[in-house]
Parts: structure tokens; sequence; C-alpha cells
């Protein structure tokens, strides 16, 4: 009864934004113009028939032209995948921290107070976080940034992607502290083959949590800002696409991680991989955890080798005009 009343309550609240919607009617399939675009590069008689028309009427018409900004704007799309792939990167320790934390806590005493949490209400946690840092991100953040670097967002989209991996790598690092100590009070208290809970607060998972929220917020708002600010027009309205995107095909990187992480663990450790089994007080998640921490800081290295050769589309529509403006003198 009160999940339907929730339910209700929600239903009402999208209902009443509905007029304040703006919806974006598409103008053809992104895929489409880059597909067309790899498509006239590929003929090369195109390019003769161009320069063909140019000597004989000494302008280019406004088909050739269109076609000029569709290989831009594809050369934007092409530059942008090293980004995108090194986002992927970034995104999959996330995927697992969040779960395997999550289940981590669902072991521990998840008692405040006189109140008993539910495991399965555990997830409240981050997500009671990532709603707080969203408002405090644009109302006291986002000001406050620009005042000191003078950006329109305090700071740059990609800049905003890397501090959520710093905090990613903050968060895998306490995660590798609070699970050791986890499993040294199970041990303790004989309960690493039994698979009880362990008398350990679950609010020891507090400050992960905190960190990921952070990594939420600033990685994947930071994605969709890029997007928007430096894909095509045509491609603005599928910036949140991508990023879905990109989550589901770092949750499916993370499960295949899993696989491969368990098949390179089972050799030395009597057949038993980290994460083998349901017992989470006989795994070595203090290990996988630290694995993941040296995962997401190669994969900040990779991202920051890319970003720091990126160049924002408005800089390169800036150079492409300057260009133009000294050819026609």
């Amino acid at each position: 009864m009160i999940c339907a009343f929730v339910v209700l309550v929600g239903l009402l609240v999208a209902a009443s934004g509905a007029p304040f919607y703006r919806i974006q009617k598409p103008n053809g399939s992104p895929l489409t113009r880059i597909m067309q675009v790899i498509v006239i590069s590929s003929k090369k008689r195109q390019a003769a028939v161009d320069v063909i028309e140019l000597q004989e009427t000494g302008r280019a018409d406004h088909v050739n032209k269109s076609s000029t900004n569709q290989v831009e704007d594809t050369k934007v799309i092409i530059q942008m995948l090293p980004i995108f792939i090194s986002c992927l990167l970034m995104y999959m320790p996330f995927t697992l921290l969040m779960t395997l934390t999550i289940q981590v806590g669902s072991t521990m005493d998840t008692r405040a107070g006189k109140i008993q949490i539910p495991s399965a209400a555990l997830i409240a946690i981050p997500t009671a976080f990532h709603m707080l840092m969203q408002p405090c991100y644009r109302r006291i953040l986002t000001p406050l940034l620009k005042t000191i670097t003078g950006h329109a967002h305090g700071i740059t989209p990609l800049q905003t992607i890397g501090v959520g991996s710093v905090c990613g790598i903050a968060a895998a690092l306490v995660a590798t502290l609070v699970e050791t100590k986890r499993l040294k009070v199970a041990e303790q208290h004989g309960l690493t083959a039994t698979g009880t809970g362990v008398p350990m607060s679950v609010f020891w998972l507090v400050i992960q949590f905190f960190l990921l929220s952070i990594m939420d917020t600033a990685s994947f708002g930071g994605l969709i800002e890029f997007i928007k600010s430096d894909t095509p027009p045509w491609m603005k309205p599928v910036a949140p696409t991508a990023q879905s995107f990109l989550a589901g095909l770092a949750s499916w990187s993370a499960c295949a991680f899993i696989q491969l992480v368990n098949f390179a663990t089972r050799h030395g450790n009597s057949g038993r991989g980290w994460l083998d089994g349901a017992n989470f007080n006989r795994t070595r998640l203090d290990h996988f955890f630290l694995l993941l921490a040296a995962f997401e800081l190669m994969a900040f290295i990779n991202y920051t080798f890319w970003a720091r050769r990126y160049t924002r589309r408005q800089q390169r529509i800036s150079s492409v005009g300057s260009d133009e403006d000294s050819s026609e003198i």
C-alpha cells in the first residue's frame, strides 16, 4: 500500500511538470548523417566532380556546402570517440563499487538505533546522497567556481569528468580499507565459514557511498554537458541516450571483468577466485577493491591523455572561420 502511494505521488509530480517539458523533434538520424559522410568520402569521383564544378562556376553549390558541414561534424564525432571510450573505462569500476558495496552492506549490522534497515533499502543511502549533491553542485559549487575560474559552468565539462574519476579512485581506496576491517572482524568472531552477519555497523560504508555519489554527479553530469556543448546541433537531443548507452556498456563490461578476475585468481588460491561463492566473509573483496582503484587510476591517466589533446568544437569553428576569411581576402 505504501509503495503504491509513493508511485502515485511520483506520477502526479511527473505529470505536473508535463507543461514545462521541451521536446525537440528529431531532424533525421545522426547515424544516417555519419554514414553519408563515410559513403561520400569513399567515392573519390565526387571530389573530382566538385573540383571541376568549382573551376567552371567559381563557386560550389549549396549541396556541396552542406556536405562539407557534414564532414566537419563527423570529424567532431570521431575526435570525441577517445573521450567516450575513456569514460567507459572509468564508469566500469563505479558500477562494480556501487553494486558490491550494497551487497557487502547486507552482511553488516544494519541497525540505526532501534530501527532495523532492510538490506534492500541500502540503495537509499547513495540515492539520498545523489539527490543532495545535485542541488549543492548547481546552487553552491558552480557559482563559487564561476567567481574563481570565470567559466560559465565553473569548470569545463572535461574537468568535471576528471573530478568524478578522482572521487572514484578515492572511493575504491576507502572501500579497500573498510573491507579489510570487515574481514578482520569476521575472522575474530569466527564468521568466516558461516557467512552470517558481521557485527560491524553499515554506516562504515557512508564515506564510500558519499564519494561514489560525487562521482555519479560529476562524471555523468559532465559527460552530458560535454556532449551538449561540443556535438553538432543535430546530436544534442541524443546526449542522454549516449550517456545511458555508455552506462549500459560499463555494466556489461563489469560482468565480464568479474569473470576474468575470478579466472585469473583461481590458480593460486586453492581453486577459489577472489569473488567465488555467495559467502562474502570468504571472498577477497579487499584485493578486488584495490584492483579497482588501480584500474580507475589507469583509466584516469588515459582519460587525461586524451582530454588534454582534445580541441573544443567552438575553437575548431573559430579556426575554420578565420581560415575561410583569410582565403577570401
